[in-house]
């Protein structure tokens, strides 16, 4: 029996080893090079699951190394840069933990507990502490504690924080990892050690810093810091705002949830949205009568349409009949479209639209002058004008929506005083406690899986697979303009993923091991075992939430 060997599959490669090697182990023994120099093995995925490197092989696995440089291993670099940021706040401010909040201008948004405001000297303390855990090669030590055990942990240390969010898990054990013996305790997977990286910067952003980290596929190269004050200070705002209601992370949800307190959650939530309805309707009132015309844009699954609606109805209280004017009806048609790297068309460049007819149809339109809008055929591939025209009232708001709409290029003709632009996007990040949170990026994907596959009849799997050119697409198009609005709206709902897991989560368990996609599909349910599930019933049949899941009461 001790001769037993067993099979695993390397990088497609079939290898013998013995049963209950590690990845590290296997590597040592067979090329030990590869766990150093300057493009290290870092992680494996193992049968489509990312893990770490002290995972023990049983068999039959199918075992991808992951290096330094490939962009998989970016999400762990940027986890393990979060870490070492916690664990040098820990060592220069003892007891202000360090809030690791939100994603912001390519870095990540973060702040001490404490009144007073950090100054640039305290976020170079806290820097020049991170560079001598890199100095120190500090190893990572994962490990794995029954609930149980873990709860008892969090209540010695009287981090209450933990000890609500880890007291909701469906789960037995979970896998944290620790550092130099400090008492923080981290999950979500990690590097080997703190030497392997290469790159980060603290920049003052107070009452806090932006936490930078390498780029993607350049392990040693900072990104470009490019602040965006309008969505900084909607995404601190927000914090401020589920902070006051207690609704601050995963914990707190569940809590309401468990306490019969989730219509009070949703009546909340939904109330704050029709705050920002109110306000920018208000807004587009003042508007001069020449002109009133708002420009409405956000990436994909933001709930652009529903917003749209929403807004209109609110200008209807006000005694305005809001006429909507969609640009997918502007396409050229198909032959004419752009093409994009990969040869397919491109329909979100904005030469894909008639950027002139639209121009020439806005200025007539607020002229009170009569129109043949143009009417985009998606299964001929051709536009053609409407027969009857169609004439706007002095004063009347032109409500368009589309994701160039704040890009200056599309609305030349028109004067900046004569038109409002509206930047959504689902910026409801939900922390899971003082350094981990789902990223606003997975909210949207979440929403986009669910309506994908009920509207659109498209499987997780595919959803998962454009994911990728669909973000690509935001950062060419949309992302670069958001500071140009005037509003900024936060479409995101703090009880929305509560909701969406009863849909997301049998479409995702689908996903077969052997799809490129499974990695992916895993995490993201992982992620949704931390909340517990909300009735869709309680959803009201005006929240925006309904664009996703369905039983609307707007049309679209």
């Amino acid at each position: 029996m001790a001769d037993k060997t067993i099979q695993v599959e390397f990088s497609g490669q079939m290898t013998e080893i013995a049963p209950g090697t590690t990845v590290r182990q296997w590597l040592k023994s067979t090329s030990p090079n590869d766990l150093t120099g300057d493009n290290p093995v870092v992680i494996a995925s193992i049968n489509g699951r990312r893990t770490h490197l002290a995972e023990v092989l049983t068999g039959e696995e199918r075992v991808r190394l992951i290096r330094l440089r490939d962009k998989d291993a970016q999400t762990t670099i940027q986890r393990t840069v979060q870490f070492m940021a916690a664990l040098a706040a820990e060592d220069v401010f003892p007891g202000q933990a360090l809030n690791v909040d939100f994603s912001y201008a390519g870095g990540m948004y973060c702040e001490l507990e404490r009144d007073e405001p950090l100054t640039d000297s305290d976020v170079e303390a806290i820097a020049k502490r991170m560079a001598e855990l890199v100095a120190k090669d500090c190893p990572l030590v994962p490990q794995r504690y029954g609930l149980r055990a873990l709860l008892k942990m969090y209540q010695r240390a009287g981090d209450d924080r933990n000890v609500r969010t880890a007291k909701y898990l469906r789960r037995e054990s979970l896998e944290c990892y620790r550092c130099e013996g400090s008492e923080l305790m981290y999950y979500g997977r990690q590097l080997p050690s703190t030497g392997v990286v290469k790159a980060f910067k603290l920049i003052p952003q107070s009452p806090g810093f932006v936490l930078l980290s390498n780029m993607k596929g350049e392990p040693a190269q900072l990104p470009e810091y490019l602040p965006q004050t309008k969505l900084l200070d909607t995404m601190r705002e927000y914090s401020k705002w589920v902070a006051r209601v207690g609704l601050e992370d995963t914990g707190a949800l569940n809590e309401h949830i468990v306490n019969g307190r989730t219509s009070d959650v949703i009546q909340i939530s939904e109330a704050r949205h029709n705050l920002f309805f109110v306000e920018a309707a208000e807004y587009v009132s003042a508007l001069p009568e020449s002109g009133r015309l708002v420009l409405m844009a956000g990436p994909s699954s933001s709930g652009k349409t529903s917003s749209a609606k929403r807004l209109s109805v609110q200008l209807r209280v006000l005694g305005y009949r809001p006429f909507a004017l969609s640009l997918d009806n502007y396409f050229v048609d198909r032959e004419d479209t752009p093409l994009d790297e990969d040869g397919d068309y491109d329909y979100e460049a904005l030469s894909a639209l008639k950027v002139d007819l639209f121009n020439e149809h806005l200025q007539a339109l607020m002229a009170g002058e009569e129109v043949h809008l143009p009417r985009y055929d998606f299964f001929t591939g051709k536009g053609e004008l409407d027969a009857e025209p169609t004439r706007l009232e002095r004063g009347q708001p032109l409500l368009v929506e589309g994701i160039h709409a704040l890009n200056p290029l599309l609305t030349p003709s028109i004067p900046a005083n004569e038109k409002m632009l509206i930047y959504v996007s689902a910026l409801c990040h939900l922390n899971i406690n003082n350094f981990s949170y789902i990223k606003t990026t997975d909210s949207r994907l979440y929403r986009r899986i669910v309506r994908d596959a009920k509207f659109r009849g498209y499987t997780a799997s595919e959803t998962l697979a454009r994911w990728p050119k669909v973000r690509a697409g935001e950062e060419k198009h949309i992302f670069p303009f958001q500071n140009n609005a005037d509003l900024f709206f936060n479409s995101g709902l703090t009880y929305e993923l509560a909701v969406l897991k009863l849909w997301a989560e049998p479409r995702l368990a689908a996903v077969d091991s052997d799809d490129p996609n499974y990695g992916l599909a895993r995490t993201l349910i992982d992620q949704l075992s931390l909340l517990l599930p909300v009735d869709a019933s309680q959803v009201p049949p005006t929240s925006l939430l309904r664009e996703f899941i369905g039983g609307s009461g707007f049309n679209y």
